[in-house]
C-alpha cells in the first residue's frame, strides 16, 4: 500500500484557513504550528446553541398549515404563483440551531529562545498527527480517540516556563487556575438565529436553556519535554435530547480525562493513539503520479477521507457544513446541516471509499430525525411517514425555516437521506435479505410521506405539492421570480428511486401486500420519471418552457437520477443530462464542481471531469476576491469554507476509477488525463468488494478483488470498456485477475 500523503507547510499559520485540522470524531482542533506559542482552535461536535424545544414557540400549527397549503394550491392552479408562494412561506417560522466553537487554547514558552519562523509543520494523514519540525526539536500534537484528549508535546529547555492562555466567544461561568492546570466552564447561547434572520432576531443567552462545556487543561515537564493535554466535555445527553446533563458531572469528567491522560506520559499516549486509528482510515489509499496536479489530487482524496473520519463518530452529530471545525459563533449558514445536498454529499464517499464511522453516524442521526420528522409531517401536511426540510441540527429540527421557499420549503429531505442510507448499505457486504430487513421499515415511512404529497396535476399525472427545486428560481409570464412548483424534477426522481427500493425490499421479504407498498406500486405508473424538454435538456420544473432566473445555477438537483441515483438511465436521458450540464457551465461553487464531476463521470466523460478538477484544485483566493477552489490549508471554498467539497471530491475521484451501480464492476470508466497513472487499494464496489488495481497510461496493469462480507460472495461481472469477464468469489481472500482479458 502506498504511504498516505501529508500536508506540509513552511512557517506557522497566520490565520485560521492556514491552520491544519485534527479530530477524533468528537474533539477537534486547528493547529497553528507556532513553535514558540502553540495555539489550537478548539471544537467539540456536541456543542450547539439551543435545544430540542428552542423553536417550539414559533412552530406553525396544523390548522394554519392546512389552510395555507389549501390556499396556496388553489392560487397555484389559477396561475397566481407568487401569491401561492407567500402562503407556503407560512409553514416556516423559525430556524435550526448553530454549531459553535469552544475557544482558542495557547501555550507560550516564556524564557525559551524563539525558533526560526520558517519551521516546517506537517499533518500526517496516516497517523492523524501534526508535527512542527523546529530547531529546538520536534513538537507533536494529536487528538486521541483512546484517551479523549488533545495532546501537545514540545521541547521545554531549562529555565523556560509554559504559560497557558484560553479565550472563548462563549460566556465564561467559572475559571480555576493552578500552576500547571486550567479548568474553565463555558455557557453556550440558548438561540443563534442564522445570518438571514439577524436583522430581526438577536443571539439569546438564556442560562436555563443552554449547553455547557468544561475545558480541562493539564501539563507537566519531564526530561526537557512539555506535555499538555486538553479535555472537553459538554452537557450533551444524546441526539434529539435536551443538553441538561449535570454540570458538576461534566466538569468532573473533563478533569478526570485530562489527569488520567497526563499521568500516562507522551510515549504511552502516542502509542495508544496509533493503536486506535479512525475505523477504516488505513484500509483505502490512492496514489497518482505524472504531475504535481496528480499528486495534489491524490492528497485531496486522502485528506477528504481523513476529514470525514476525523469528524465522525456513531451516536454523535455527523459531519456538518464545516465538518468538525468552526471558528465563529455565527458561522456561515450556522455550520449546521443543509439537507438539500450538503449533508448527503458529505457522505457520498463513506461507502465507496469506506469510512464506516461516518456511515454509522449518519444512520443514527437519520434515525433521530425520523421521530422528530413524523410530528412535523402530521402537523404541517397531515401526512403519514416523516419529513425534514432544507435545514436541521442535532436537536431534530425538521420544519421549514422562515423565509423564501427556494431555501426553506422543500419537504423531500427524508427521501433524500433514506436514499443515501440505501446507497451506503449497498457497499456493506451484507446479504440482500439482511439489508432489506433493516431498510424496509424506514423506506416504508419515507415513501408513505411522499405519497401523501401527491395530487392529480392538470395533465392527469400525479405530482407533489408543495414542491421546489432546491434554491433555484424561475420566472412567470408576468416576469415574477418564484420558486414554487409542483412535481419538480428532483421530487420525481427521488420518489421513483425510493419507491423502487421499497418494492425491491418488499419482494425480498415477501411483503408485497403491505398497503404502502401497493400504493407505491400504483403511484409509480402515474408519477412521471425524468422528462426531456423541447431544448433537449432535462426538465427541472413542472412544465416545459419556463424561463430560468439563473441559467447557470449551482444546484443540479433535477439531474440526481444519474448521480447519486442508481437506477437505469436510457441513452437519450444521458444526452439530456449532458446538454443540461453544458447549459449550466463548469464554473460554480466548490461542492457544485464536485457534483458536476460525478455526473460527467457517470457519462464516461473523463475529459469533462478533468476541466472540473482543474477548477477544484485552483487557489480560492485571488486579487479580485474569493472563488471556488482550495484555501491554503486545502479546505474547499464555496466560498466561504464548506467541507462538502473536500468530502465530495472523494466520491468524484472514486467514480472515475470504479462504478458498480449498473450491476457490474466497471473499472476506469472515466479516467481524466491527470489520473492516467496510478493505483488504488481497498476501494469498494457494490455489493461489498474491495478492489485493488493499478494502471499506467490509462491501461489496467493489475487487479485483485476481495469480498468483505457474505453478501459479496458469488459470481460478478467485471468490465473494462467493451471487455467483460466473470469472476467467482467463494472465499474472503483476494482473487488476482489476469488483466489481459480486460484489455
Amino acid at each position: 500500500m502506498p504511504p498516505s500523503p501529508a500536508l506540509r507547510r513552511g512557517g506557522p499559520a497566520q490565520r485560521w484557513l492556514e491552520a491544519l485540522p485534527l479530530g477524533n470524531g468528537r474533539l477537534g482542533a486547528m493547529a497553528w504550528g507556532d513553535p514558540h506559542r502553540a495555539m489550537f482552535s478548539l471544537n467539540e461536535s456536541t456543542l450547539w446553541s439551543g435545544g430540542p424545544e428552542t423553536d417550539l414557540p414559533h412552530r406553525t400549527d396544523r390548522h394554519e398549515a392546512a389552510a395555507a397549503i389549501a390556499r396556496s394550491r388553489s392560487l397555484f392552479e389559477n396561475g397566481s404563483v407568487l401569491e401561492a408562494q407567500r402562503e407556503i412561506e407560512r409553514l416556516g417560522a423559525a430556524w435550526s440551531q448553530a454549531y459553535l466553537p469552544v475557544g482558542d487554547l495557547s501555550v507560550l514558552l516564556e524564557g525559551a529562545t524563539e525558533d526560526a519562523p520558517t519551521a516546517e509543520r506537517t499533518l500526517d494523514l496516516a497517523h492523524a498527527e501534526h508535527v512542527v519540525h523546529a530547531e529546538s526539536g520536534e513538537q507533536l500534537s494529536f487528538a486521541s480517540r483512546a484517551d479523549e484528549v488533545l495532546v501537545h508535546a514540545a521541547p521545554c529547555p531549562v529555565g523556560a516556563r509554559a504559560a497557558l492562555e484560553f479565550t472563548s466567544p462563549l460566556v465564561e461561568e467559572r475559571r480555576d487556575v493552578g500552576p500547571d492546570s486550567l479548568t474553565v466552564l463555558l455557557r453556550a447561547p440558548s438561540d443563534v438565529p442564522a445570518g438571514q434572520f439577524r436583522r430581526d432576531e438577536e443571539v439569546a443567552w438564556d442560562a436555563g436553556a443552554a449547553s455547557r462545556a468544561a475545558v480541562a487543561v493539564r501539563m507537566s515537564v519531564t526530561e526537557g519535554r512539555l506535555l499538555l493535554v486538553c479535555a472537553v466535555a459538554t452537557t450533551w445527553q444524546g441526539l434529539g435530547r435536551a443538553p441538561d446533563r449535570d454540570i458538576q458531572e461534566v466538569i468532573d469528567e473533563a478533569t478526570a480525562q485530562a489527569e488520567a491522560a497526563l499521568a500516562r506520559g507522551e510515549e504511552e499516549l502516542r502509542r495508544r493513539h496509533r493503536e486506535s486509528p479512525a475505523p477504516g482510515l488505513e484500509e483505502v489509499s490512492l496514489a497518482l503520479s505524472g504531475s504535481e496536479e496528480a499528486e495534489l489530487l491524490a492528497t485531496t482524496f486522502a485528506y477528504g477521507r481523513y476529514l470525514l473520519a476525523s469528524a465522525s463518530r456513531p451516536g454523535l452529530p455527523p459531519a456538518n457544513l464545516q465538518g468538525l471545525w468552526n471558528a465563529r459563533l455565527e458561522a456561515p449558514w450556522s455550520s449546521n446541516y443543509t439537507v438539500n445536498i450538503n449533508l448527503e454529499m458529505n457522505h457520498w464517499g463513506a461507502g465507496v471509499a469506506h469510512v464506516p464511522a461516518a456511515a454509522a453516524a449518519l444512520e443514527q442521526y437519520v434515525q433521530m430525525l425520523r421521530t422528530a420528522g413524523a410530528e412535523t409531517a402530521r402537523r404541517l401536511y397531515g401526512a403519514d411517514g416523516w419529513t425534514v426540510h432544507h435545514n436541521s441540527d442535532p436537536w431534530g429540527y425538521t420544519d421549514p425555516v422562515r423565509g423564501e421557499p427556494s431555501w426553506s420549503t422543500w419537504p423531500m429531505g427524508g427521501l433524500w437521506l433514506e436514499r443515501e442510507l440505501d446507497s451506503l448499505a449497498s457497499f456493506s457486504g451484507r446479504s440482500a435479505e439482511e439489508i432489506a430487513q433493516q431498510r424496509f421499515p424506514a423506506l416504508r415511512e419515507a415513501v408513505a410521506f411522499g405519497l401523501c404529497l401527491l395530487h392529480e396535476s392538470a395533465d392527469g399525472h400525479l405530482a407533489t405539492f408543495p414542491s421546489t427545486s432546491p434554491e433555484n428560481l424561475w420566472r412567470t409570464s408576468q416576469g415574477e421570480v418564484v420558486s414554487l412548483s409542483e412535481g419538480t424534477g428532483m421530487d420525481r426522481w427521488l420518489l421513483h428511486e425510493a419507491a423502487q427500493h421499497l418494492l425491491e425490499a418488499a419482494a425480498t421479504l415477501g411483503r408485497q401486500q403491505d398497503p404502502v407498498v401497493q400504493r407505491a406500486a400504483s403511484a409509480l405508473a402515474l408519477v412521471p420519471g425524468p422528462r426531456i424538454g423541447a431544448d433537449g435538456r432535462v426538465l427541472e420544473w413542472h412544465r416545459d418552457g419556463l424561463e430560468e432566473a439563473e441559467p447557470e445555477h449551482r444546484h443540479v438537483s433535477h439531474l440526481g437520477f444519474l448521480y447519486p441515483g442508481e437506477g437505469p438511465v436510457e441513452p437519450e436521458l444521458e444526452q439530456a443530462v449532458a446538454r443540461s450540464l453544458e447549459a449550466r457551465g463548469d464554473e460554480a461553487t466548490g461542492w457544485s464542481l464536485v457534483w458536476k464531476a460525478c455526473l460527467w463521470a457517470r457519462l464516461h466523460r473523463g475529459d469533462r471531469v478533468q476541466s472540473l478538477l482543474e477548477l477544484f484544485l485552483r487557489d480560492a483566493e485571488t486579487e479580485e476576491g474569493e472563488r471556488s477552489g482550495l484555501y491554503p490549508n486545502l479546505f474547499s471554498a464555496h466560498p466561504p469554507f464548506q467541507i462538502d467539497g473536500n468530502l465530495g471530491i472523494v466520491a468524484a475521484l472514486a467514480e472515475c476509477l470504479l462504478q458498480s451501480h449498473r450491476g457490474e464492476i466497471e473499472l476506469l470508466p472515466a479516467l481524466p488525463p491527470m489520473m492516467a497513472d496510478g493505483s488504488v487499494h481497498g476501494l469498494r464496489a457494490r455489493p461489498g468488494i474491495a478492489v485493488d488495481m493499478a494502471w499506467s497510461g490509462g491501461e489496467l496493469t493489475s487487479l485483485a478483488l476481495r469480498p468483505t462480507g457474505e453478501g459479496a460472495l458469488g459470481t460478478h461481472r467485471v468490465r473494462r470498456g467493451d471487455r467483460v469477464v466473470s469472476v467467482g468469489l467463494s472465499g474472503f481472500e483476494p482473487v488476482e485477475l489476469d488483466v489481459a482479458a480486460l484489455r
